[in-house]
């Protein structure tokens, strides 16, 4: 049965593609932008030796280790992570995402030494990468 109605215009079909590619990015907040802008780049235990590299941008969230990847797209932040219960000292804001099969959660801490990144690990964390890899404190690298 032919529809009588129009074609298409190659701008609606990709406005339509966009917006349906994209649904996650409509969560994001202004807020969620300006913290993960803030803290964007790379960063490392020990930036001059090989090892794990936490990645922030405003699209993703990436932990690489040892050949291995785990990567959530559009982040958020979270200040009240904790809830009602009191944050770890230094405790600025979480940056969480969800990659496969887990959630990326990295808190931005804070030390006499400036800002880090550590790890909140869960158990398949743990099994793809090992303790060792997701411990320290991850400082930004220049």
């Amino acid at each position: 049965m032919p529809s009588n109605a129009p074609p298409l215009s190659r701008t609606t079909a990709l406005s339509m593609l966009v917006g349906l590619a994209l649904p996650a990015l409509a969560q994001q907040g202004p807020n969620d932008v300006e913290v993960l802008t803030k803290h964007a780049g790379t960063w490392a235990v020990d930036c001059a030796q090989p090892g794990t590299r936490l990645t922030v941008s405003v699209n993703a969230l990436t932990l690489q280790a040892a050949g291995q990847q785990q990567r959530a797209v559009a982040p958020l932040a979270a200040f009240s992570y904790f809830g009602r219960q009191a944050p770890p000292k230094g405790f600025e804001v979480a940056l969480l995402g969800d990659a496969a099969a887990t959630q990326l959660v990295f808190f931005v801490m804070s030390d006499k030494s400036g800002s880090y990144l550590a790890i909140q690990p869960d158990a398949p964390l743990q099994k793809q990468f090992g303790k060792a890899a997701l411990a320290g404190k991850f400082r930004r690298c220049p």
